[in-house]
């Protein structure tokens, strides 16, 4: 389906991966052929082996863009906690060596006594991306994995003296599907979407990467994290709350208006771990799930106002306490309508247009809860 708005049709990741997606697939096609025409010997084991890494190869493609749309979706959350960076390390360390040797690169890993606030499972992932894409275009000399600390931030960095990129192509290498000419193993050649995930997975947890290279000369992938000062107890619980806030949407009440969207909504809410109730798009119904006292009201914009939804919030507006946010999904980012002259004034509330993007309604979401 298209997007009708002005932005112009969405890209799907499925489409943009369409062709190296088909490569693996043909190349088992083709090995099969060789096959049936009685491979043997050392001719036998060499199509098997080449059967092996394109199925393997297939396998990688198809969790990276898995992975990616669950980003996409709102279906990962990051879980921070004190994190000591030298755990970390220690772990990239015995996943990297052994590979890294065999490709004739030295790996550096400088040990940290820094600990910052972070997911670990997400920190991780983040890094052994930038480890993974490092090996790639690297033909020789040496990876480095360290940090430097400036302030309450701490640079993880990732270096390598691959070939590097022109100043103007370091932006580029974080849209999906971006893939440079510079490759070192081709037959390793990725989709070209694990520096997009690196950067939506940091962003869950309102982390940055950045990229500093030098054509010819190598590369350097930072990720900023937020530190953890251990001698003073007090420090981490406030740094918690600024840079990771609690989920709103866990346990939060969400009173949904039946309507075409209905299902998917309540669908997504449920998994983001709110309790949700649906109502008829009836004045009666409507104030019955008001009285329950929602957090959050979400409904199609003209069966809101069609069942009387701005009197009947106008009367919450007067006790602040109970009166619910506010999400109206429209066809059209322009004003809503049939908004009684004069209501929608004192009301805020948010406008989510067609057609609803799970990310999207949930970054709004959790906005509308968030206090004024």
């Amino acid at each position: 389906m298209l997007d009708r708005g002005r932005k112009g049709p969405k890209r799907s990741l499925l489409l943009g991966a369409e062709h190296q997606l088909r490569q693996p697939l043909n190349a088992v096609s083709l090995l099969i052929g060789e096959l049936s025409q009685g491979a043997s010997g050392r001719d036998l084991e060499a199509v098997m082996q080449d059967l092996r890494f394109a199925l393997s190869l297939s396998n990688l493609w198809l969790d990276a863009l898995v992975e990616l749309e669950k980003v996409d979706q709102g279906l990962v959350v990051a879980e921070s906690r004190d994190v000591a960076l030298n755990e970390v390390f220690a772990r990239l360390k015995e996943d990297f060596a052994a590979r890294l040797e065999l490709q004739g690169l030295a790996f550096r890993v400088v040990q940290s006594t820094q600990v910052v606030r972070s997911d670990p499972v997400l920190l991780k992932r983040i890094l052994t991306i930038l480890l993974d894409n490092a090996a790639k275009f690297t033909r020789e000399g040496k990876i480095l994995l360290g940090c430097r600390r400036r302030g309450d931030l701490i640079h993880v960095e990732v270096w390598d003296t691959g070939l590097g990129m022109a100043s103007d192509e370091g932006p580029g290498v974080f849209e999906p599907y971006a893939r440079l000419d510079n490759e070192v193993r081709p037959r390793e050649r990725g989709l070209g979407v694990g520096l997009t995930l690196a950067r939506k997975l940091a962003s869950l947890s309102g982390q940055q990467i950045e990229v500093f290279s030098e054509l010819g000369r190598g590369s350097c992938f930072s990720l900023t994290l937020r530190a953890v000062d251990r001698h003073n107890p007090e420090v981490p619980a406030a740094r918690q709350h600024a840079v990771v806030p609690r989920n709103a949407l866990d346990q939060a009440r969400i009173l949904l208006l039946e309507g075409a969207d209905v299902e998917p909504l309540s669908a997504h809410f449920e998994l983001w771990g709110a309790r949700v109730q649906q109502v008829a798009a009836t004045r009666a119904t409507l104030a019955q799930g008001l009285e329950a006292q929602p957090a959050l009201v979400v409904a199609d914009e003209r069966a809101f106002g069609a069942c009387g939804g701005w009197d009947l919030l106008s009367d919450k507006q007067r006790a602040p306490a109970e009166a619910p946010g506010l999400i109206l999904l429209s066809d059209q980012a322009e004003a809503v309508t049939n908004t009684p002259a004069g209501r929608e004034s004192a009301m805020v509330f948010h406008i989510l247009t067609r057609p609803v993007r799970p990310a999207r309604l949930r970054a709004l979401s959790l906005f509308a809860l968030s206090p004024p």
